[in-house]
């Protein structure tokens, strides 16, 4: 499977996902968290929704848990992990940013 292939399994199976995310500026190493939707943007971008709770953050002032967003583009070595999820608060289905919704729990 490729990595939106993979993301969207995760998503439907609302199992955790380890990740690198391998974008300029953007400390390197594998992240953990639960995929919650694949959209496409207004900047015509595949992005994905993520609740990050653990692994590298490039601003270790940040708190984890939190809501991270990814361009699926940038995302290496995706494993669905056995760990299932709840889904994150915070969370809205309805948003106006899923107009364009591949993949959402």
């Amino acid at each position: 499977m490729d990595t939106i292939e993979l993301l969207i399994s995760a998503i439907e199976q609302k199992k955790q996902v380890s990740y690198e995310y391998d974008s300029p500026g953007r400390a390197v190493g594998v992240r953990i968290g639960n995929p919650h939707a694949i959209f496409i943007s207004k900047a015509e971008n595949v992005n994905i929704d993520i609740y990050k709770t653990d692994g590298v953050k490039t601003d270790p002032t940040k708190p984890l848990p939190a809501w991270r967003q990814y361009k699926i583009k940038d995302i290496k070595n995706v494993v669905i992990l056995d760990k299932g999820f709840s889904t994150a608060d915070g969370y809205n289905p309805t948003s106006k940013q899923y107009a364009r919704v591949l993949a959402l729990i």
